[in-house]
């Protein structure tokens, strides 16, 4: 019997006199997102007063813990007292970092905010209803830029109202996603400048100053919440944070096919043995069996399978391959979603993914954050994720019904194999990886240049800029910024008109035409489309016509090639399975190695923190530095004659031709080191992720940019603590990783 005064709700949660009061103080908005009564999760009970009170709030709990209602609910019913019976205009803004993810809190917030007589809209690039003047508007950071630029309203040359200049609050969702990156940096400028628009607009409508900015985030996968809140929040932000990590259970081998929990007491040689690698000769044979054994293992119903692949193209592959091979033994669908495949097609996949309970989704990193897909049986993962919080990002779409996360881990090498070991102890532990920080300049150019276009017809002063810049990073010197605006006027990226600056012809030219000037991601062309002729319809953008014209893998069907024009790619589809061929091709670039995946590596051969070994291979002497490829590209610069070892990027290097001193000397090197980083900085630019434009920054500031993102100090400490010796057979770990590097 529960304790008088308690009760139980469905989900076992305690229904308390607390929970009532708090639901109360929620009024309307507390019975539409909350329900009439229910008890309230742990996040939401901590949550909900500090945000209703008005405060900076990060609220970081585990996925499908309630985050999204905890934050929303209280920010309506606030925003709601403040807007006196105004809602047709945007009061709060909720920002999410994929279109995947606006479409998805748009579905799940619309109908609580309906019942509430309030209406919520989309934009981004595939949707844009901000013409409706929601009173909650969900985008992505690049769409907010561009609202920012387009959408005031002018009297006589004169900004009077925009559309962004009522809102009262901002919702980050996912915002881990963010940190560390231009991304994250561009979110600081945008809500610098909507502070500052909120300043003039507001202040001039309502004549006195407008409350502050209410900021709230939510996550579920971040090392340092405090630090996370104050960069983007600001110093005084709160952090309410639940802890948790759900239980997880991993497939065996073959010869042990069975679900296995991550015990406490399990070592990483036992997990990794019971890891079986998925043989790259005949991929999709190998882990189309894997699959199936998964789906077949112990009589639980096991039908809702979310695979995630590294690449564009294996996606496409590898959905059409299992499809075939599945239905051969079961009649189940195989639906693909990935960045290139057109709107329609994804928001298809989405859709028959939730709808149905006997279906596989074969998706890159797109669905990594937690759109609703419904309950998900089983995760794979064909590769390794690149850290801790990846993995935990990815396999927490899985058993939220049951409670627990299952897990099938699809190595294709050794080194996968080691890296997946260890992460998934890391996920059991709850262990994430710290992250490196650094101001990104190139995000100021590109803000620059968003903010100019936001003046038009006028322009901005010189002083606008430099008070943005203090405003948003005021413990950078304004000096850098200065430089900064000289060096775009002096390369005629802005120019001075009427004594102040406006854009050069060729940013206006790419403003005018909606160009990429809004984003900090190293964004490629999109491509050429290839249409379905049976339905008259996009599929995706690729960028090279295929090799073949018959049962080409695209989106998780085959297709035959009807017509190839320069404009378009027109197909049909393949009406009989089998004759695989060459698929479609994507402009992409390869990821770096972080030095967070090759410190997995290591520790899952079982080697020591600080070991960074040699050791004789056939193909000559191999140096196992597991720094990463920032560092690799650092270590080669101070001896040159150091190689790349093709599949090792980031984890090895050929060492046959440097003698072994020279390597043990290479933590004396402290002031080559700083040297060679800044003399090689355009080497590092995009393997720090730069951004876009870090081309237009002085030289200096470039330097100082790389040098601050690769971390000297750090790259000092990391080289005077390795050992470095040469393996023998006699050493307890030489075969294993002689087989790995094999």
């Amino acid at each position: 019997m529960a304790n008088k005064g308690k009760e139980h709700d469905g989900a076992g949660e305690e229904v308390t006199a607390r929970d009532r009061d708090i639901v109360a103080s929620l009024g309307s908005v507390g019975n539409a997102f909350l329900g009439e009564f229910c008890g309230l999760r742990k996040i939401q009970r901590r949550a909900i007063p500090p945000i209703l009170s008005g405060r900076n709030v990060l609220v970081s709990s585990a996925t499908a813990s309630g985050k999204t209602e905890a934050i929303l609910a209280p920010l309506i019913k606030r925003v709601l007292g403040q807007s006196r019976g105004s809602v047709n205009r945007v009061r709060i803004l909720l920002l999410a970092p994929t279109r995947a993810l606006v479409n998805d809190l748009t579905t799940r917030i619309d109908g609580p905010l309906s019942r509430l007589g309030v209406t919520c809209g989309r934009q981004t690039s595939d949707r844009r209803e901000k013409h409706k003047n929601p009173f909650v508007l969900v985008t992505t950071p690049e769409s907010f830029d561009s609202m920012l630029v387009r959408d005031a309203r002018l009297e006589a040359g004169t900004v009077v109202d925009h559309l962004l200049a009522g809102v009262k609050s901002v919702f980050v969702d996912e915002v881990h996603l963010f940190d560390g990156t231009a991304r994250g940096d561009q979110l600081n400028w945008l809500l610098g400048r909507l502070r500052r628009l909120r300043q003039l607009t507001i202040g001039r409508e309502s004549g006195h100053v407008p409350q502050a900015l209410q900021l709230c985030a939510g996550t579920a996968t971040v090392v340092d919440p405090q630090g996370l809140a104050q960069r983007l929040l600001g110093p005084k932000a709160e952090v309410v944070q639940v802890d948790g990590v759900r239980k997880i259970e991993v497939f065996g081998s073959s010869d042990d096919p069975v679900w296995f929990p991550l015990q406490p007491q399990m070592d990483i040689e036992t997990l990794r043995d019971r890891l079986e690698l998925v043989q790259t000769g005949g991929f999709s044979k190998h882990a189309a069996r894997r699959i199936l054994q998964a789906l077949c293992s112990d009589g639980t119903a096991v039908r809702k399978i979310l695979i995630f692949v590294p690449t564009r193209n294996l996606c496409d592959s590898f959905a059409s391959d299992l499809s075939d091979a599945l239905k051969q033994r079961r009649e189940i669908d195989v639906v693909a979603h990935h960045g290139s495949l057109s709107r329609n097609r994804r928001e298809w996949a989405e859709y028959s993914f939730a709808s149905s309970h006997d279906i596989v989704m074969v998706a890159t990193t797109t669905l990594e954050v937690g759109i609703d897909i419904g309950d998900v049986d089983m995760v794979a993962l064909v590769g390794a994720p690149p850290d801790t919080r990846s993995l935990l990002q990815r396999i927490g779409r899985a058993g939220r019904r049951i409670g627990r996360t299952r897990v099938l881990a699809l190595p294709r090498t050794e080194m996968e194999r080691a890296a997946f070991a260890s992460l998934l102890l890391s996920a059991r532990d709850g262990t994430l990886e710290p992250r490196r920080y650094g101001r990104r300049w190139s995000v100021f150019v590109q803000q620059a240049a968003s903010f100019v276009a936001q003046g038009r017809p006028r322009g901005r002063r010189r002083s606008d800029l430099l008070e943005l810049a203090n405003d948003v990073w005021p413990e950078k010197p304004a000096a850098t910024a200065q430089s900064i605006v000289e060096n775009l006027v002096d390369k005629e990226c802005l120019i001075n008109h009427h004594g102040r600056l406006a854009l050069g012809p060729a940013w206006a030219n790419t403003f005018d035409e909606g160009g990429g000037m809004h984003a900090n991601m190293d964004s490629l062309s999109i491509g050429v489309p290839a249409i379905d002729t049976s339905t008259d319809t996009v599929i995706a953008h690729v960028s090279q016509r295929p090799s073949a014209d018959r049962g080409l893998p695209l989106a998780g069907q085959r297709w035959d090639v009807q017509d190839i024009t320069n404009k378009e790619i027109l197909l049909v589809p393949k009406k009989r399975h089998g004759g695989r061929q060459e698929g479609f091709h994507y402009a992409a670039r390869s990821a770096p190695t972080e030095q967070a995946y090759a410190e997995h590596v290591r520790r899952g051969l079982g080697l020591e923190e600080t070991d960074a070994p040699l050791i004789e291979t056939p193909n000559g002497l191999i140096w196992l530095h597991f720094a990463g490829s920032r560092y690799r590209i650092v270590l080669c610069m101070l001896l040159p004659d150091l190689r790349p070892v093709a599949g090792l990027a980031g984890l090895a290097v050929d060492a046959g031709k440097v003698e072994y001193s020279k390597l043990v000397d290479l933590a004396e090197e402290d002031v080559r080191l700083r040297h060679a980083v800044e003399s090689g900085f355009e080497d590092l630019e995009p393997v720090v992720s730069a951004g876009p434009f870090q081309r237009y920054l002085p030289e200096a500031c470039r330097r100082e940019v790389v040098a601050e993102l690769v971390d000297i100090p750090a790259l000092q400490q990391w080289l005077k603590t390795r050992r470095v010796w040469r393996m023998t057979k006699e050493d307890p770990h030489w075969a294993l990783v002689q087989g790995a590097l094999l």
